[in-house]
């Protein structure tokens, strides 16, 4: 998220990037890289292309009004490509997020042990709200946190591109693995269905931490790529590429060099490439 006040659904999680960080790390790395669409980088790790330069690929995952409201303007003014990764189950503010609903109520009702909650128990939390009279529904018709269809639709137009981040944001290593392969297809292919996509790409909610072979071997020929959060690193499967997490309190020059350090450093030790157990 790009802010310069985090709204109470996210900020007991993380600190939104104020709109001056977020340029300033946008103008390091226009001074060190060159932006890229996905259409390129799909192309580009599809075919093993040698690279000539350093590229970057800006994405944004949760789906969350922050994207069409401040976050594209900036880029279109600096005509950086990104992808903006969804939820499909919370676009058109259908539904709120569980770790937004803990977030909210330890703001609202200082319930700071609401952290330690997961996705399994997010009846519990909605019993605790039911409660304490706080009301999700009100509050997704009033705040409105996240993208409607009209906005993907607009930023389709602008020339971003839009991928599946599962249905409902869960952890994978804590579901089953055709429940894996549901939240992971069924949510790209409403997208592409819903704005008529000749791409499909996908994020993992959270990390892709503990997904297996057997999961990228049933989706093989399915999806053109998948990304995971494990910073600087390769991959034995080769369509899944790790990304950069920016969202420490720290400058953009200082997160990635200390993920160039970080990646060198286990390259020396061979751990730069990140293994996938058969299940």
């Amino acid at each position: 998220m790009v802010s310069d006040e985090t709204p109470i659904h996210v900020k007991n999680l993380y600190e939104a990037r104020s709109i001056s960080e977020f340029k300033e790390d946008l103008d390091f790395l226009l001074e060190n890289y060159k932006p890229i669409s996905l259409l390129q980088l799909i192309e580009i790790t599809q075919n093993r292309t040698k690279l000539s330069e350093n590229y970057f690929h800006l994405t944004f995952d949760d789906g969350l009004k922050e994207l069409a409201t401040i976050v594209a303007p900036i880029l279109k003014e600096k005509n950086i490509p990104a992808t903006f990764f969804i939820n499909t189950d919370f676009l058109d503010n259908k539904a709120l997020f569980y770790r937004f609903k803990e977030s909210v109520l330890v703001e609202k009702y200082e319930a700071k042990g609401l952290l330690d909650f997961d996705s399994e128990k997010e009846n519990e939390i909605d019993e605790l709200a039911v409660l304490l009279g706080e009301d999700f529904d009100e509050f997704l018709k009033q705040e409105q946190p996240y993208l409607n269809s009209e906005d993907v639709i607009e930023l389709i137009k602008q020339g971003f591109t839009i991928g599946g981040h599962s249905k409902n944001h869960p952890r994978y290593e804590n579901i089953s693995l055709d429940e894996q392969i549901a939240q992971t297809i069924e949510s790209v292919e409403l997208l592409v269905e819903k704005f008529n996509l000749n791409y499909k790409v996908f994020a993992f909610p959270f990390t892709d931490d503990g997904v297996g072979r057997e999961f990228f071997n049933k989706i093989a020929g399915k999806l053109d790529l998948t990304f995971g959060t494990a910073g600087l690193k390769k991959d034995v499967v080769k369509n899944n590429l790790q990304r950069i997490p920016m969202e420490e309190n720290k400058k953009g020059i200082e997160i990635i060099k200390s993920q160039y350090l970080y990646y060198f450093f286990k390259m020396f030790v061979g751990k730069n490439t990140i293994r996938r157990n058969d299940k």
